[in-house]
């Protein structure tokens, strides 16, 4: 019998380490309470921590609210929320999105940053709500060409 429990318990643990280190992506929203040189801290934050921790991601902002989404292993985006969700420069959290993913959408950036305008911002957190990959493919579109896909430059 023993033998059987500690098969099961070794099935187990591989299956926890597994989902572990699946590819996920996760999409939030919050209100944030920072601005200006505060912003650019955040900035310099994530780009100097997310390369070890095998995260990408973008940060959208628009008039005080972030849309911010983080691409990496389950564990170690989970473990970064966690942080995110305790940090006083955030409030209003709503978790739009958390799933596994084959691809990044984000993997040339450790955190980019976009900051665009109220519709645009309404658009893109409402197609994530959706769950269509659209919006990613928009992000991403915008950091690589420039442009949306509706042709506009501006954010």
């Amino acid at each position: 019998m023993t033998l059987k429990v500690d098969q099961m318990s070794a099935s187990f643990i591989d299956s926890i380490i597994a989902l572990d280190q699946q590819l996920i992506q996760l999409v939030y929203r919050s209100r944030s309470l920072i601005e200006g040189a505060e912003y650019e801290k955040l900035m310099s934050t994530c780009l100097r921590n997310n390369p070890s921790r095998g995260i990408t991601g973008v940060l959208i902002s628009h008039s005080g609210w972030f849309l911010q989404v983080l691409e990496g292993k389950a564990g170690n985006v989970s473990s970064l929320f966690k942080v995110i969700e305790n940090d006083p420069r955030h409030s209003d959290f709503l978790l739009l999105r958390f799933n596994a993913v084959a691809v990044r959408d984000f993997s040339d950036w450790s955190m980019a940053s976009i900051t665009v305008d109220e519709q645009r911002f309404i658009h893109l957190a409402n197609q994530v709500l959706l769950a269509e990959d659209q919006a990613m493919s928009e992000v991403r579109d915008f950091l690589c060409y420039g442009k949306w896909t509706d042709g506009t430059e501006n954010c």
